[in-house]
């Protein structure tokens, strides 16, 4: 079968597939965007001698754009990690074509280079290396242009096996984002010879090969020709369908969820959902999301926040303050999970209407779930806001308390509006059930916070009403739960039928 082939099954898998008008639409709209910023990239490139000459006269701009391509590389693929999903080409639809595994593993590699996230930086690095050229220095920009592509061949392999690994191991996952956040908040790398930043290894590595020196062109290749290799053989891996990826979960964890699941029904329905988040790609790929705000919280703590800056603060910058780092830090994990709650269990058991436990235990168990996770949330950023003594413990302990009083009763009251069944061992990012009841009975609670803080002028009025209406509605969840359970025991039935339509 010839290249030109497997292009045409390619373009018949995407016409044929369901939703191709939604995705077309999507294809249309990413083309736009793709234009607009490609274009912006041109002329900052065109003119990105100039720009340089007029900031530093005796340097070289090749070698400077050569200092921010490790940095860029970095951020980028972490963007990538979180904005795309799945393999990038996904080998199973071809996997049935008379075509080598060897050739066609080859095949779908250089189709991953093709994609928009590769076009619109490679118009910078173009007009940059078209630039060098007519201004007399066409090797090193034919260099330049060569490490350009070899960042972002470098990104395309390295961001669906580091979304693969995140999501199978994420507490190391977590651990490595940590390590990253101290590094950018320091901004530099110890070696053990002195402190030198990205932008210097970037200026010895890339710059190195824009000059033509040898052994940063070896190292350089070198590493590009592993990650192509890993990518090789990680999608080989990727390609066996039947293959049992079920590990073995450590015994003192499973034990001590035994023991927790052992104190009653509701404990038990809370476990449950304990063990589908970490068993599961999907629900698991949710866990290192909502880890991976709250890592960010732990960095307010070195800013230097003074009670002063939240009294007399304006809208704007209060609503700042406020909303990404009050309202989602701590609610991340209740408002990112609780909004697909019953859905996962839809592809399995249909809205779990078989397993033997009582609307008021499961319901409870999901409350318990959500509630012990907002926590979860709240405890990480403590210590360094406490030994920072970081005024902004206000904002994160008033917020917790509306979230774990408010926000999450509310996520369970809207789940059940839930009708779509969603997978739960596929790697995307952003997987969302939407239903107009759950944002009938959200939004409302988004804007309950901003009355306070734009009602009174006293710091005490404006935070102190909003973790006051936390605590009330914490002390009420017996009354939470008891209208949980009645509207649970309404919705089960169209949740049923939802979740089967979904598949059909």
């Amino acid at each position: 079968m010839t290249l030109f082939s497997l292009l045409y099954h390619r373009l018949q898998a995407a016409v044929r597939a369901p939703f191709v008008g939604r995705r077309a639409l999507s294809l249309i709209l990413g083309g736009f965007m793709a234009l607009y910023l490609g274009g912006g990239l041109v002329l900052v490139g065109l003119v990105f001698d100039d720009l340089v000459r007029g900031v530093a006269p005796g340097a070289d701009p090749l070698l400077v754009a050569a200092k921010g391509l490790l940095p860029f590389g970095l951020g980028y693929a972490a963007l990538r990690v979180v904005m795309e999903s799945g393999l990038g080409v996904d080998p199973r639809p071809y996997q049935a074509l008379p075509v080598r595994r060897s050739a066609l593993v080859g095949l779908l590699a250089a189709f991953a280079l093709f994609s928009l996230w590769n076009a619109v930086p490679l118009a910078f690095i173009v007009a940059v290396g078209v630039e060098g050229a007519l201004n007399g220095t066409g090797g090193a920009a034919l260099r330049f242009g060569l490490a350009g592509l070899g960042v972002l061949a470098a990104v395309t392999y390295a961001a669906p096996m580091l979304r693969r690994a995140a999501s199978d191991r994420p507490f190391r996952a977590a651990g490595a984002v940590g390590l990253l956040v101290a590094a950018a908040a320091i901004e530099a790398v110890d070696l053990g010879v002195g402190l030198v930043s990205l932008v210097d290894v970037s200026a010895w590595l890339f710059g190195g090969v824009v000059r033509g020196d040898v052994l940063p062109t070896s190292v350089a290749a070198l590493g590009l020709i592993g990650l192509v290799g890993g990518y090789v053989r990680w999608l080989r891996g990727a390609m066996v369908v039947d293959r049992s990826r079920r590990r073995a979960s450590s015994r003192t964890s499973s034990a001590r969820l035994d023991r927790l699941a052992r104190r009653g029904p509701a404990w038990r329905e809370a476990v449950l959902e304990t063990r589908l988040l970490l068993r599961n790609a999907q629900t698991r790929w949710t866990f290192f999301t909502a880890l991976f705000f709250v890592l960010v919280i732990s960095g307010f703590s070195v800013f230097p926040i003074e009670v002063a800056d939240l009294r007399a603060a304006p809208p704007m910058e209060l609503i700042n303050m406020t909303v990404f780092p009050g309202l989602f830090a701590t609610g991340v994990f209740a408002i990112y999970h609780g909004q697909n709650l019953f859905s996962y269990e839809g592809t399995g058991v249909e809205a779990c209407v078989a397993r033997p436990v009582s609307a008021r235990h499961r319901m409870g168990g999901k409350l318990l779930f959500l509630e012990v996770g907002t926590l979860f949330c709240f405890l990480i950023p403590l210590p360094t806001l406490l030994l920072s003594q970081n005024p902004f413990l206000i904002v994160h302990t008033t917020f917790f308390l509306y979230n774990a009083g408010v926000v999450v009763p509310a996520m369970v009251a809207g789940a059940t509006f839930n009708r779509k069944a969603l997978a739960v061992d596929e790697q995307t990012f952003m997987q969302t059930n939407f239903s107009g009841g759950r944002v009938a009975v959200m939004f409302p609670l988004f804007v309950v916070p901003f009355l306070f803080l734009f009602s009174f002028d006293r710091l005490v009025l404006q935070f102190g009403g909003v973790a006051a209406l936390g605590l009330l509605s914490l002390l009420a969840l017996p009354v939470w739960l008891r209208g949980l359970t009645r509207l649970y025991d309404y919705n089960r039935h169209a949740m049923l039928r939802g979740f089967r339509a979904s598949r059909e």
